[in-house]
Parts: C-alpha cells; structure tokens; sequence
C-alpha cells in the first residue's frame, strides 16, 4: 500500500500541473541537454596548466600573473552585455582593468577596432584570429570567460551570461 499511495500522490500532483509548468520543466530539461556536456567539460578544464602562446605577437595569457579572458565576437549580443557590465564596473572602480583581456575570436582587426571604439571599450584586446587560444581552451561559444591564476592554471571557466561575473572578477583578482 505504501508504494501504490505514493504513486497516488505523484499522480495527483502530476495532475495538478499547467501547460505553463510543463513547458517550463521542458525548457530546463532541454538547456541542460544541450548545455549539460559544455559544462561538464569547462568543470573537468578547472585545474589544468593553460602553457601561454604567441598570439597578436605577444605571450598570452602573460606568465606569473592572474588573467581574465573574456573571449567574444563583434556580432554576439551577450559578449556585449558582458564587456559592457565589465567596462561599467572598471569606470566604476569596482575592479581594475588590469589583468583583464578581450579575446577576440577570428576577426579581422579593422572590424575589431571599430567595434571597440564605437562600443568605447578600455580594455586590452587581443585578436586569437586563428582561434589557437581558444582551442587550447576548447572554447565553443562567446562570450567564454576564463581565469587563469599566476601559475597558469585554469580556475574558472564559463560560457554564456553570468550574473556573478562582476563579483567573480573582483574576488579573482583580490586573492
């Protein structure tokens, strides 16, 4: 009796649900399907030695520092929201623009530019134009965020909207 009665109330509570609620636990079955591996691999990225490599002629990410790389596209939505959210918070004095680093993936450097001044960006830009960086990283979508300690390990590792990426930034680079 004891398992048929909780079946019952799995049914009636079942029962209860709205299209709304249904569709709700589809769209978040269906972002963790299809977000679910990415995750699972920028996890098992924590903690590796990213080796720094000449990219725009420079060694990148610098050695024996912290660095955040924030890698984006001229044409992504979110990548501005989040360089935006990082140059309000620069402006701002919450965080130093040291240490921190637009990643560009493949575009040309006339289209880079312009988007930087027209968005009147500060921070350094680096152009990964062959994407090496980013798949050292296994970067697959912009905006990816990516911090990277003084000894060059991978600490965290994010794609898509972060709503903690401000505070995330200052602890990062505080400690």
């Amino acid at each position: 009796m004891g398992k048929l009665g909780k079946l019952g109330k799995l049914g009636k509570w079942i029962k209860k649900r709205k299209t709304s609620d249904w569709l709700f636990i589809l769209i978040v079955l269906f972002t963790l399907l299809m977000r679910g591996p990415s995750l699972l691999e920028q996890f098992r990225q924590q903690g590796q030695v990213l080796t720094p490599i000449v990219i725009d002629e420079k060694l990148f990410p610098p050695a024996g520092e912290k660095s955040v790389l924030v890698f984006w596209a001229s044409w992504c939505g979110p990548c501005t929201i989040e360089l935006n959210r990082i140059q309000s918070a620069i402006e701002k004095k919450e965080i130093s623009l040291t240490h921190i680093y637009a990643v560009n993936l493949g575009e040309s450097r006339d289209v880079v530019n312009k988007a930087t001044i027209d968005r009147k960006f500060k921070l350094p830009v680096i152009l990964d134009d062959r994407g090496e960086l980013a798949n050292l990283l296994n970067v697959k979508v912009t905006p990816t965020i990516v911090f990277v300690d003084e000894e060059g390990k991978i600490n965290w590792i994010s794609s898509g909207l972060s709503p903690s990426l401000i505070y995330r930034i200052k602890y990062f680079l505080k400690n």
